[in-house]
């Protein structure tokens, strides 16, 4: 294994981890009870990966666990988690009751980032948080443009396909360009739906 390769405990399931994104679980079966009793005892990271235990596509995201929110009697466990950095399965193992298998961190293209289309970008999701949440801090943490577009991802309900598209997508301009391109269509709802109501919260 080179530098960027190690092994990483895998979870498969019907969803798409982005990083920074963050996903409750509910964790019943024994082989997922002991692999994420193992990780918070080790504090180590697992892969999720969109799919079945027989087919899932080999771009994941590791996932730390954030929180144990809950833990019953018979082990399983409530947890939120939160999605860090994308890999490329390189080799399956089923060595354990879990899968697991040899990665490789998934790096983006060396190219020049497009400036203002990433400001763009930025100003259309803070005008799309305050028209959601009617309130914005005035000091805003500052988002590198290569993590932009999975930041506004986690934020908008996406279908499953287009998440795992912008997965695996190494351009940050391509990224930066779907994630406006979203951004422009639902704040057109979400404009009208700010006028239509007004100050008073009806319709008019």
């Amino acid at each position: 294994m080179n530098d960027n390769q190690f092994e990483l405990p895998l979870f498969p399931l019907d969803l798409v981890l982005l990083p920074h994104k963050q996903i409750p679980l509910h964790i019943f079966e024994e082989r997922y009870k002991l692999m994420i009793n193992t990780c918070l005892e080790q504090e180590t990271e697992f892969g999720l990966v969109w799919g079945t235990d027989d087919n899932f596509r080999p771009f994941g995201c590791a996932a730390r666990v954030a929180e144990l929110v809950n833990r019953l009697p018979d082990g399983r466990m409530d947890i939120l988690i939160e999605g860090t950095q994308r890999f490329k399965m390189i080799e399956r193992f089923d060595l354990h009751s879990y899968i697991s298998g040899v990665v490789e961190t998934v790096s983006d293209l060396e190219e020049a980032i497009d400036l203002d289309l990433g400001n763009r970008v930025q100003n259309l999701y803070l005008e799309a948080l305050k028209l959601s949440i009617g309130w914005i801090q005035e000091k805003q943490e500052s988002i590198e443009l290569g993590e932009l577009s999975y930041v506004v991802a986690a934020s908008i309900n996406l279908p499953h396909a287009d998440q795992q598209t912008l997965l695996e997508n190494r351009s940050i301009n391509d990224r930066l360009k779907i994630v406006y391109d979203i951004l422009e269509r639902t704040l057109g709802t979400m404009r009208e739906v700010k006028r239509r109501t007004g100050s008073n919260g009806h319709l008019a």
